[in-house]
């Protein structure tokens, strides 16, 4: 075959297969969102083990969602304010971006940086990669997450450094500082993230058409945690002196440039009742407080607020939780709106 003939060939089959990958991709976006808007609600209101995920432009909020986030954060130019929610899935929002806009004082938008397995690690992961794109200014507010998942034991990769670089426009030092790859790469990490969207739905279908997974009755795999067990759960998380150095030297930094405010995330009373958990309890009320007292930083605390039956799995807020959770964290918040306009306007 002539050379030429073969290279046209081969850059009209490649052209075809990035617009039928496109258009995969945006398919992928409306069944997920459909997925969201029916059979989340539908399962998670009343089957144990079930979470969802909360999938936006066709990727899960947690474990990938923040790739979509850190877009929508650095092109919606709000200049009244932002609230920008760092942590895990502990973080159990009813995340709509439109509901969230419609309840928040003074035009401030939400953006959701949360990650599966998260830890401080992962918070401080998260952290540099906002502000690879975005400076943080004197009227966002940036929510810290400071829950017992924030000690997790995270001594091998994390799902946020791992979705990093399959995401591949950045990469993550040994320092957890953030670097971004070269930019003639862009359009090859566009695909990338499209392959992503696609390989959730894939995921979703398969899982739900496997006899295993459909007999559970719990929902496809995406779908499911196993936290039930809380002693098991709380031997992956300790309080260490490393571990609170670290988070105590990103609340400081965050505080002197913009302003922080942290979560103590609920937790289910028989988690908090482990040996770990005790220790967790006592750590955040012997030590955690009076520092951000000492500090003057704003917290939240929303441990002992629910019940064990508003727990989905031992660590995640049921669906009819979450929906309770979220109005009083925007109903909190927006009091720490409130006080921020205030000492602008003294």
């Amino acid at each position: 075959m002539n050379k030429k003939l073969y290279l046209k060939y081969l850059v009209i089959i490649l052209a075809l297969a990035a617009v039928w990958i496109w258009l995969a991709a945006r398919l992928a976006v409306i069944i997920t969102e459909i997925t969201d808007d029916h059979y989340y609600e539908a399962f998670k209101e009343n089957d144990k083990g079930y979470i969802a995920p909360w999938y936006t432009n066709g990727l899960h909020v947690v474990d990938e969602g923040f790739i979509s986030e850190l877009d929508r954060l650095t092109s919606d130019n709000n200049d009244d304010g932002n609230i920008i929610a760092i942590g895990s899935s502990l973080t159990a929002l009813e995340f709509d971006p439109v509901k969230q806009k419609e309840r928040l004082r003074d035009s401030y938008d939400m953006y959701i940086f949360a990650s599966g397995g998260g830890s401080w690690r992962t918070n401080i992961i998260l952290d540099n990669l906002i502000r690879k794109e975005y400076q943080y200014t004197d009227t966002d507010i940036v929510k810290v997450e400071v829950s017992y998942s924030t000690f997790r034991n995270a001594n091998s990769t994390t799902i946020a450094e791992s979705t990093i670089d399959k995401w591949g426009k950045y990469s993550v030092t040994p320092e957890f500082g953030v670097e971004r790859n070269t930019a003639l790469l862009d359009p090859l990490y566009a695909l990338r993230v499209n392959l992503m969207r696609i390989q959730n739905v894939f995921e979703l279908g398969v899982s739900y058409l496997s006899p295993v997974d459909r007999a559970a009755k719990i929902g496809p795999g995406n779908y499911r945690n196993n936290y039930f067990n809380h002693e098991n759960t709380a031997k992956a998380f300790s309080v260490t002196d490393d571990k609170v150095e670290k988070i105590e030297t990103q609340l400081l930094q965050l505080d002197n440039e913009t302003n922080v405010v942290v979560e103590f995330s609920p937790i289910a009373p028989g988690l908090a009742e482990t040996d770990s958990g005790k220790k967790y309890m006592r750590f955040i009320k012997k030590k955690m407080k009076p520092f951000l007292k000492k500090h003057g930083i704003k917290y939240l605390d929303y441990r002992g607020k629910y019940k064990e039956e508003d727990f989905i799995d031992g660590a995640h807020l049921s669906y009819k939780a979450s929906i309770r959770y979220t109005l009083k964290l925007d109903h909190d918040l927006n009091e720490v709106i409130d006080e921020i306009n205030g000492e602008k306007n003294e």
